[in-house]
């Protein structure tokens, strides 16, 4: 699938950051795109192959409907793309509050598998050897635990779990699932999670932070995930994005 013309392409997190850049090169690449994020966009696109959708992915009948309308306008879903994350404050175990445990893995696990469970019974329908594709992206806090808080690092991990159950339970129903774990990327996920760093925990990480090689950039993380999405056979695939940070 390396060519997406008129592939069916759900991006979540399309605001800003790999959303907003994994959207456009979709586009680039000839595919129909659904972008999803919780802000509403104030000036939609005047992009026949771009139908912008305003949906909160940690809530499942949101979701429900942001896919009915896809499914409305172009009948078929090929890819879903879970981007949209939110991070936590660097809070360790016993700091942590209800309300931030509660939304970091809303966001970062209850979404992407409310996007999964229901664009799966879509693919299920579908005719052919190859049904779906799907792309999560997780974090090197998904096999790391200093790089993040308890909440972030536990969601990343988590969504681990769901990529790789996923492909393997889906593995011979023609239905791909890989997943990317970037290091660090130059988004604003800290200005738009609205994070103040608990001193604490963030001093208790810097350790292991001060050891990255540089960040990349959003289209980087964009060309990963097409890459993921386009290659054939490639299943259960865990690529890690982070100019050799965690091979150290």
């Amino acid at each position: 699938m390396s060519d997406f013309k008129d592939k069916v392409v759900i991006v979540t997190g399309t605001s800003n950051g790999i959303g907003a850049a994994t959207a456009q090169l979709f586009l680039d690449r000839g595919a129909k795109v659904a972008a999803l994020d919780v802000v509403e966009v104030s000036e939609p696109s005047t992009n026949d192959h771009r139908l912008d959708i305003k949906c909160d992915v940690s809530s499942e009948d949101s979701v429900n409907a942001a896919i009915k309308q896809v499914l409305d306008k172009w009948s078929t879903i090929d890819i879903a793309c879970n981007v949209a994350g939110v991070m936590d404050q660097f809070e360790r175990t016993g700091d942590i509050s209800n309300e931030m445990w509660t939304r970091v893995l809303n966001i970062n696990l209850q979404g992407p598998f409310n996007i999964m469970r229901t664009v799966i019974k879509h693919f299920l329908t579908k005719e052919g050897e190859q049904k779906g594709r799907i792309v999560n992206v997780g974090s090197l806090a998904s096999v790391k635990g200093g790089t993040a808080g308890v909440a972030y690092t536990t969601s990343k991990h988590a969504i681990l779990g769901l990529s790789r159950s996923t492909a393997w339970m889906y593995a011979k129903e023609g239905i791909q699932t890989n997943i990317l774990l970037p290091g660090g990327v130059v988004t604003d996920i800290m200005k738009n999670s609205k994070a103040v760093p608990d001193k604490v925990g963030l001093d208790t990480v810097m350790p292991t932070m001060a050891t990255q090689c540089g960040n990349c950039e959003p289209i980087d993380a964009a060309n990963a995930i097409i890459f993921l999405a386009g290659a054939v056979g490639l299943n259960g695939a865990e690529l890690r994005l982070d100019k050799g940070w965690s091979v150290a």
